[in-house]
């Protein structure tokens, strides 16, 4: 690899010509380099580090001939899939500096500009100058389309249209931009300063477009536009198309009541995770080999495994479940594989937020037919009285350098390092700053036009501790002006510096965000124990010493965090993230017998829906999905495949493809799963709104440290026992008949002998 990387140099005294570089990297001697031309800021090098592989960071300094004068040394961070990095050295100042503007802002450059950072240092100053909340992106009517672009650092701005849809189309017109007039900072509907518009009178319907962005006389770039709706295959190009090309047959949009399958009582809800692609791409899934791994399907009918058991989205409908959350299907980073397939991805790399992803459609060359598509599922689940939740990934971009939010306001979506360098909290290269105002925005309008323009009936926030408290109480106001039922939940981690504590989306802030819901890996890990980065830990279900920690997630975990309504707690014991279920506990207990091992997983599942507050679970948890694929010698399990399971965002199909023979191999479990589902969703004793209504109804009755054993009962309409347990007990003064759902059926006339490894839940009303 050449490791490339641009160097710029300001000297204070205008003397270049006889300086020169140093530059080396680790275990090796340095070699001399050479400026190579001159710009603006000062000169330039070109430089390369050849190596057989990529440089994670490399050094230089700027000299004179004899070393009379030397700048300090500088390590230059570099960053992966960016295949080169830009960089600027100040005479004068020891920072190296990786943006210009941050390098322009610099006491020690000759010509300063101190407020030229100020859209990552001072953003509440920018935002006050230059904030706008009008519309931006397009509108299009027949006659005449509408463009507006917010960037107030440009110079100039030029609205190219392209001559097809095709990606790769030549330029048809290039049309100057207006900046606007309204210099109003006290009324940002007003305040058009920072905005650049146009008005093209002509039908632009299916025209793709694109912005160039110039801020210097020479220097610009070419951006799809933030706000994209629609683009060309590659995601590379902005298109237009009239709202009536957009709407399938048989699709409405319902808010309110008229939405009858949304929920009144959010503590009923049993979410079911699910990747388009994972869905239907093996042939177990008896779905269309068109079909398969695409939006078509999730909703399609009258399928079955080569056994006659029903599949795909009649299985789901089946199951009881009240909704399906979708892992990202915005348009995300695309990879392909030897073939020019599109290569698997789990879609946490977000391109254009607005736009469904290419890789689910039918046709990703029609730029219309992946949101019919997406819209068509959507209205399938909800004809079948299913909500449809969106997994949304604001907290970072895949390209930090070529995302559209940077090529048209360079460092400001961002939060940035005063040295010009990106935070990254999300540990994904970037992330994004939601307390600046326009990224703010921008996260509203989205979320509002998924819930307006598809029906989304919910949303779930990735990283969402990286998110700021008022925007994410903004977002959850202006949903609960469409309808108070919209669901919002996400990874409360705490993650990141860029904000203070207590500004934090984070799980233990809870208290300040009223009827926004949070993963809940307390009780996940009291449950099942975890997997993290390699290392495991044993829960309840294994025999570790959890029950008092169980017995606070039965009761809504508020012990655990402050949280103010059950509605706010996600319960959980599998995710798309680390282990499976079924691979954790194989993992565990690699002597436990098929029976054994079939009912730990029976009851940690019941575990995690017999508790209050919401319940989540990833499709195929019921019949013991499985991301282990051996590749070893002899098909033996290898630690690679073991790492791969843990983590398989990009593993392939092998991997993370649903085996649909297992609801035939796994019916008992299902059944049981079933009825526990039934329960949570057709009950109100497991489903409390209020911790004042858990404390009066639900008492825990046994949950001794290490006895494996916990039992609570709920006292309501009628009374209920729960019981889990791990270890073989007799339960007096019961009976055989008061069982309403269990793992185990072997009991004795007499009494309860219930087995090892039991969940059950019984009728006691007197």
């Amino acid at each position: 690899m050449k490791n490339t990387v641009i160097v710029h140099y300001h000297s204070r005294r205008g003397n270049y010509f006889e300086l020169s570089l140093w530059k080396w990297r680790d275990g090796q001697w340095g070699t001399d380099a050479h400026f190579s031309r001159f710009d603006s800021f000062g000169a330039v090098a070109n430089l390369s580090y050849p190596a057989p592989y990529f440089l994670s960071h490399v050094y230089v300094s700027v000299k004179s001939p004899h070393w009379t004068y030397k700048t300090a040394d500088f390590r230059i961070n570099r960053n992966s899939g960016i295949p080169k990095t830009e960089v600027w050295i100040v005479d004068g100042d020891d920072t190296l500096y990786y943006s210009r503007q941050a390098a322009v802002a610099s006491h020690a450059y000759s010509r300063r500009q101190p407020r030229a950072f100020d859209m990552a240092t001072n953003s509440q100053a920018f935002d006050l100058k230059w904030g706008f909340s009008g519309w931006l992106g397009f509108r299009y009517q027949k006659e005449q389309t509408a463009f507006r672009l917010w960037a107030p650092t440009a110079e100039h701005v030029e609205l190219i249209l392209y001559s097809s849809t095709d990606e790769k189309a030549s330029v048809d017109q290039v049309i100057p931009m207006e900046r606007g007039t309204g210099d109003y900072p006290e009324d940002h509907q007003k305040n058009t300063q920072g905005v650049w518009s146009v008005t093209v009178s002509d039908d632009l319907n299916y025209c793709a477009y694109r912005y160039r962005v110039y801020y210097r006389r020479r220097t610009f770039n070419d951006t799809r536009d933030p706000y994209s709706l629609a683009t060309t295959a590659d995601g590379r190009r902005s298109i237009v198309i009239a709202p009536e090309y957009l709407r399938p047959e048989g699709f409405t949009v319902k808010q309110g009541q008229e939405a009858f399958w949304r929920l009144d009582n959010p503590n009923q809800a049993v979410i079911y995770e699910m990747h388009v692609r994972d869905f239907s791409i093996s042939e177990t899934s008896g779905v269309r080999a068109e079909n398969r791994g695409k939006f078509k399907g999730v909703y399609e009918e009258g399928t079955q495994n080569q056994f006659g058991d029903k599949t795909g989205f009649d299985y789901v409908k089946e199951l009881g479940v009240t909704h399906i959350q979708l892992q990202p299907v915005f348009d995300h980073h695309q990879t392909f594989d030897d073939k020019g397939g599109y290569a698997y991805n789990w879609g946490y790399d977000p391109e254009n937020y607005n736009v469904p992803e290419a890789s689910f459609t039918s046709n990703p060359h029609e730029p219309a037919t992946r949101i019919l598509e997406l819209k068509q599922l959507i209205q399938a689940y909800h004809d079948a009285g299913i909500n449809v939740i969106m997994d949304v990934v604001y907290n970072h971009t895949y390209s930090s350098q070529n995302s559209a939010f940077q090529l048209s306001v360079p460092d400001y979506f961002y939060r940035m390092n005063a040295d010009g360098s990106f935070q990254d909290g999300t540990g994904c290269g970037n992330e994004t700053a939601s307390e600046k105002e326009m990224f703010r925005k921008y996260m509203l309008d989205s979320i509002l036009y998924w819930v307006k323009e598809y029906n989304i009936d919910g949303f779930r926030f990735d990283l969402m501790g990286i998110h700021d408290i008022d925007t994410m109480n903004l977002i959850r106001a202006e949903l609960d002006k469409i309808d108070r039922r919209i669901l919002m939940y996400g990874e409360g981690w705490d993650m990141g510096t860029g904000l203070l504590p207590e500004q934090k989306a984070k799980k233990e802030n809870a208290y300040q965000m009223p009827r926004i819901g949070f993963f809940n890996d307390d009780g996940r890990n009291a449950v099942k124990g975890a997997e993290v980065y390699g290392s495991f830990e044993k829960g309840f279900v294994s025999g570790a010493p959890k029950e008092d920690k169980v017995a606070k997630t039965v009761l809504g975990s508020d012990e655990f965090v402050g949280y103010i309504t059950p509605s706010q707690v996600l319960n959980y014991v599998e995710a798309h993230d680390n282990y499976n279920l079924n691979d954790l506990l194989l993992e565990l207990h690699p002597d436990d017998d098929k029976i054994t091992h079939i009912k730990r997983v029976e009851l940690a599942t019941a575990m995690g829906l017999l508790t209050q507050g919401m319940s989540f679970m990833q499709i195929g948890q019921e019949f013991l999905r499985t991301k282990l694929y051996p590749t070893g010698k002899d098909g033996e399990l290898t630690w690679a495949d073991k790492e791969r399971a843990m983590n398989s965002y990009n593993a392939p199909d092998q991997v993370n493809q649903v085996n649909w023979r297992h609801v035939t191999y796994y019916k008992p479990t299902i059944a049981f799963i079933k009825k526990i589902i039934a329960l949570k969703t057709e009950t109100p004793f497991f489903s409390y709104e209020t911790f004042e209504e858990i404390r009066s109804h639900v008492y825990v009755t046994e949950a001794g440290s290490g006895s494996g054993f916990v039992s609570f009962e709920i006292d309501d309409l009628i009374t209920l026992k729960v019981v889990f347990c791990i270890f073989g007990k007799r339960l007096q003064n019961l009976r055989v008949n008061d069982i309403i759902v269990e793992t185990n059926k072997s009991y004795q006339q007499n009494g309860l002998d219930i087995e090892n490894l039991t969940a059950m839940v019984l009728d006691i009303t007197k």
